[in-house]
């Protein structure tokens, strides 16, 4: 590894952000010798429910199935980015506005899908912040700036008619259970906060003041991103790749328990009230079948990137994604194979 440390998954809901090399386990339905397994590296840019597309193919053994022998990392926020531009990790699930930002910057970052595409979480607030009018001058907390967490946190300001940029003060966390442990300490009044933190928050007393996946709002905000070398280079490791997590997305879906065995695992939570909510609400109703990407989600997220980076303003979508080897999984068959 060249920019980044791999460290263990999150010891509890409050922990230091770390970078993880996965845990070794025995996969279950591994249909390929080791010998015959081509390595790959692949990132998670966040300990929380979004990342089960992940976690649960590595777990489950569905990448080998594929012929693949994947290294799962936790690669923070937008240094994920990063990762994949130096090829440590060529394929990472991660912020779509953080792979834009990229691209804007000149690098051949490019997004491949959406495993979510609305904001899955919400502005938690402290007890005494009960609406727009409470917000100014206070203190929010993102997990990193370019974050989604960052990105989603200027889009609830906004649609209260207030500029983010001079109505609150933002602080950066380190991550999602940091947004909490900040709360916790004083430091902050509030922050975007996803599940099963999310659960925790509002059973410790804290507001859920708004969620923004009610908001109508089309965004990549976990995406699935690569380089465009790397779709040129090796087209065939991105086509069982994308097979692999589309299967491991179903098999999530459909068997509860072992999900949410997954999701305790790397969260390091025994809840299983939280675990069942994160399950519900993430697993079922926000992670897609088919994580395709379009334009409108790209639109969506140049025009929020656009308030800070004049170079956003006019982009043209099309040059930040390719939905090329998504379509060829549906022309071939295998979505609605795997769907019927």
């Amino acid at each position: 590894m060249k920019d980044f440390k791999i460290f263990s998954p999150l010891p509890g809901i409050v922990c230091l952000v770390f970078l993880v090399l996965h845990l070794a386990g025995t996969p279950l339905n591994a249909s390929a010798t080791a010998a015959e397994l081509e390595k790959l590296n692949v990132s998670y840019s966040s300990i929380a429910a979004a990342s089960v597309s992940t976690w649960v193919p590595w777990e489950a053994g569905i990448y080998k199935k594929y012929g693949l022998d994947v290294n799962i990392l936790y690669v923070a926020g937008s240094k994920a980015i990063s990762a994949v531009i130096s090829g440590d990790t060529p394929i990472s699930q991660g912020s779509g506005a953080a792979a834009i930002l990229a691209r804007l910057s000149g690098s051949d970052v490019t997004l491949i899908g959406a495993i979510i595409n609305v904001i899955p979480m919400s502005l938690v607030t402290t007890p005494d912040i009960t609406g727009p009018q409470d917000v100014k001058g206070k203190t929010f907390g993102v997990t990193r700036f370019g974050s989604l967490t960052d990105q989603g946190l200027r889009r609830a300001i906004s649609e209260w008619g207030l500029d983010p940029a001079k109505d609150i003060k933002i602080i950066q966390t380190g991550g999602v259970p940091e947004n909490l442990l900040f709360m916790q300490q004083g430091h902050i009044k509030g922050a975007l906060i996803s599940s099963p933190t999310l659960e925790k928050a509002k059973e410790m007393g804290y507001r859920e003041l708004v969620n923004l996946a009610d908001i109508k709002f089309r965004y990549p905000s976990t995406a699935l991103i690569t380089t465009d070398s790397f779709i040129k280079s090796r087209p065939q490791t991105l086509k069982t790749f994308l097979k692999a997590t589309l299967e491991g997305i179903k098999y999530a879906k459909t068997n509860r328990d072992f999900t949410i065995k997954i999701l305790g695992k790397y969260t390091r939570t025994s809840d299983a009230k939280l675990l069942g909510s994160a399950f519900q609400s993430y697993v079922l109703g926000y992670i897609r079948n088919v994580p395709t990407i379009t334009a409108t989600e790209i639109e969506s997220a140049l025009e929020e990137i656009a308030v800070r980076n004049p170079k956003a303003k006019g982009a043209e979508p099309k040059q930040f994604f390719d939905p090329a080897p998504l379509d060829q999984l549906a022309k071939e068959g295998f979505i609605k194979q795997l769907h019927p």
